[in-house]
């Protein structure tokens, strides 16, 4: 009888360390997975422009919204830059990949408050579109003036003119846009 009492108890010890150690996995939160690739590209963005001579951040938006409250500044361009003839802002996006040569970039109401920043700042607004390898160091890179992007997509050819691959084109495009 002994023996059953111990063999019980060790059984007991086992299960309860088994169950006190066991981790639960969370499900994936794919909004906090996603705003933080967002943030990784923004600061990735952040690095290139501001070690471009003659360049210099200005600001970031906070992207802040949290149980329905949302700050203002949620409608512009998530970067301001300055040279020293111009402000400009830009907008921030990474995708893993183009689909059928295209890419979503942003909703309609998205395009609007870009454009109408734009306007009422009088500020040219630029997309960064990240493609591919990761949101911190992506493959490919394009910086699209706005004014170009006129629907949700953009087509791989259509913006290939604006594709990045040393600052020297990031200059160009600044250049003959401010």
């Amino acid at each position: 009888m002994a023996l059953l009492f111990l063999i019980l108890g060790v059984l007991s010890l086992a299960l309860s360390y088994y169950f006190y150690t066991k981790k639960e996995i969370p499900p994936a939160d794919f909004s906090a997975v996603n705003k933080q690739k967002g943030n990784d590209f923004e600061d990735y963005l952040i690095q290139l422009l501001g070690k471009t001579e003659g360049i210099q951040l200005v600001g970031k938006v906070s992207d802040y919204h949290k149980d329905g409250v949302s700050a203002l500044e949620n409608t512009e361009p998530d970067l301001k830059f300055k040279t020293q003839s111009a402000h400009f802002a830009v907008e921030c996006k990474w995708r893993s990949s183009f689909k059928s040569g295209n890419i979503n970039w942003a909703k309609d109401y998205q395009i609007k408050n870009y454009n109408t920043y734009q306007k009422t700042k009088n500020e040219k607004v630029f997309v960064a579109l990240g493609i591919g390898g990761t949101s911190t160091q992506p493959e490919r890179l394009f910086f699209v003036p706005l004014y170009r992007l006129k629907l949700e997509f953009a087509n791989e050819d259509y913006i290939k003119e604006f594709e990045i691959k040393d600052q020297r084109d990031l200059l160009k495009i600044l250049r003959n846009t401010l």
